[in-house]
């Protein structure tokens, strides 16, 4: 019967994050870290996969991943996520962190892991603003494109009907350490802040989404672990499922280099209290990127991208 058909449905539902972990796959210390079996995991939940003294591939219905020997990256989809912990090979062996299984490869296989929640609040932070231009472009600054992206991002989202707060209108600075005071007050479910990067190599160009890193692991531009707990780190597995959403969405509306899902420990991501991440959106450094971040037509892209991500973490993790 349908009743019976949807209490099944929901038994399924409520039992998946149990049934992807029940297998207990090999565990080892490496560098007194535990690594889980990669084989183990990947066979265990249903993957067909391929391993050599290099790397290992493995697919499955919505789902082709590439880990490589002594890489501290994955491919998920063609899109890049860098992991907490380099995998390590014991022969055609490999063994991935087990914080990297719960907090980077599990929530993007298997969003019903994600606890729940109905995201009806919404708040964008604008970059920098004021006194604080940002990063200087030949002809531009990062505060004013933050500026138009994240009003942009805001029409679009009122428009699918969900309620948004800014921390920013206008050109004027809000200290960093008010940020997430406002993301607080405001009762928002989810937080994304917008940034445009610069380098001094003016060839490099691409998206990049951060999301904060979890206690005990390496941020992902070097620096020492660090085992401090802040508040965003409640959110971990969630933070990687939204990142993860609105990267490949940015990619897939702009056709950007992908330079990764990235975890850092920056301060406006430190302090909230709801899933959040920080998204670079290109690189007024180089020449090119900069005069498209200042076009209307790829301003648009942009936002729709960020709103595409950020709808589909939505429907992932609507309670049922």
């Amino acid at each position: 019967s349908k009743r019976m058909q949807r209490a099944l449905t929901l038994t399924f539902a409520l039992l998946l994050p149990i049934l992807v972990t029940a297998a207990a796959p090999r565990q080892k210390k490496i560098n007194s870290k535990p690594f889980c079996s990669l084989q183990d995991v990947l066979i265990a939940n249903g993957f067909k996969s391929s391993f050599s003294k290099n790397s290992t591939t493995a697919s499955r219905k919505g789902f082709y991943c590439i880990f490589q020997k002594n890489q501290r990256q994955m491919l998920c989809n063609n899109v890049k996520v860098e992991l907490l912990e380099t995998v390590a090979f014991d022969f055609t062996h490999p063994w991935l962190s087990v914080m990297d299984w719960y907090k980077t490869l599990r929530p993007i296989l298997y969003p019903a892991t994600v606890p729940r929640k109905k995201i009806s609040r919404i708040m964008i932070d604008m970059g920098h603003g004021g006194a604080d231009p940002g990063a200087l472009g030949a002809f531009s600054k990062e505060k004013m494109i933050t500026l138009r992206v994240g009003r942009r991002v805001v029409e679009i989202l009122r428009a699918y009907g969900f309620k948004v707060h800014t921390t920013r209108n206008s050109d004027i600075q809000v200290p960093l350490t008010q940020i997430a005071t406002l993301q607080r007050r405001s009762g928002c479910d989810l937080f994304v802040s917008i940034h445009v990067n610069s380098t001094k190599n003016r060839a490099i160009n691409g998206l990049e989404t951060f999301c904060l890193t979890p206690a005990g692991a390496a941020s992902s531009n070097g620096g020492k672990p660090s085992k401090t707990v802040y508040p965003g780190n409640q959110n971990d597995p969630a933070n990687m499922l939204l990142a993860w959403n609105i990267h490949q969405s940015l990619l897939k509306r702009t056709k950007a280099a992908d330079r990764g899902v990235k975890r850092a420990r920056f301060l406006v991501l430190r302090e909230i209290n709801v899933p959040g991440v920080l998204v670079e959106i290109g690189f007024i450094s180089n020449r090119a990127e900069e005069r498209k971040l200042n076009d209307k037509a790829y301003i648009d892209k942009i936002a729709y991208g960020i709103v595409d991500g950020i709808i589909g973490f939505s429907r992932s993790t609507k309670p049922r």
